[in-house]
């Protein structure tokens, strides 16, 4: 079975509608499919309406952003049971994403790069989850770099000429939040976080763990192949269920479209397991 339970769309960050994303994955031959924006549920009724109609089954989910060892690190949410908490928190952080964006907009004025706020701002549609990505895509767009790899590397990435640091909740606030909408924590792309040393990716894992975490991605869009191969391992040896994702955000070189990540090991416990009556 084909699954995919990392996915996103115009709601926060990604390129297509949240039914063309859908859509998508309905070609892909994906079965159940999450979609999971950033910070955001204002997607999930749209995706939803349009899995039903393909006879696809959906899983509501959301991405939080969260602070933990001086980086940003994404957990998601699968399968909450209550929504207001998510919309008040989204409203709450487009606030927060807006300010960081035009400190953003104005480290490029230093710089000799105008203008950036008004086009990443029309290339997110709204300004509810404005993001660097928007930025790299604006970059890309005026010709000023090639790809938005480039944009991350040479403005965008932690600690670049661009990079604003944004303090989002705390892995424990993140837990609680999660626990209090009746969802399912899953640690998004654990091979993704570069950490300062002595701060390792299986700290955070420990803490996560030990703050009830119930899952981590183990095969992803945002993983080689030998981190997929790692996590299958970590997941094994510390208990946690496996997910999988994408992480599609649209057509980008060398990443997956929905549901064409490396598949699962057959032999991992998966997080649907806890998702039967999501």
């Amino acid at each position: 079975m084909r699954i995919d339970l990392h996915v996103h769309s115009s709601a926060s960050d990604g390129v297509f509608s949240p039914a063309e994303v859908v859509r998508k994955a309905h070609a892909n031959g994906v079965e159940v499919m999450a979609l999971t924006d950033h910070d955001t549920v204002s997607g999930l009724k749209e995706a939803r309406k349009e899995a039903e109609k393909l006879g696809m089954r959906f899983i509501d989910g959301v991405e939080l952003s969260v602070s933990w060892g001086g980086r940003t690190i994404h957990v998601v949410s699968l399968g909450p049971k209550k929504f207001e908490p998510y919309r008040e928190l989204s409203e709450k952080l487009s606030k927060q994403r807006d300010l960081r964006a035009r400190t953003i907009a104005s480290k490029f004025d230093a710089m000799g790069i105008y203008n950036t706020y008004e086009q990443a701002l029309e290339l997110a549609g709204n300004g509810l989850n404005l993001s660097r990505r928007h930025f790299a895509l604006a970059l890309v767009q005026r010709g000023t770099v090639g790809t938005e790899d480039e944009a991350f590397e040479k403005y965008l990435r932690d600690e670049g000429p661009a990079f604003v640091k944004t303090q989002w909740m705390t892995l424990p606030e993140a837990m609680r939040f999660i626990r209090e909408t009746e969802g399912v924590a899953v640690m998004a792309h654990p091979g993704r976080y570069n950490f300062a040393a002595p701060v390792t990716t299986i700290d955070l894992l420990e803490e996560f763990k030990a703050l009830g975490g119930d899952a981590i991605e183990v095969t992803t869009g945002s993983h080689f192949e030998a981190e997929n191969e790692r996590y299958t391992r970590v997941a094994l040896n510390m208990g946690f269920l496996a997910s999988t994702g994408s992480d599609f955000h649209g057509c980008k070189p060398g990443r997956p479209e929905p549901g064409l990540q490396e598949p699962l090991p057959d032999y991992l416990p998966t997080v649907l397991d806890l998702l039967k009556d999501r």
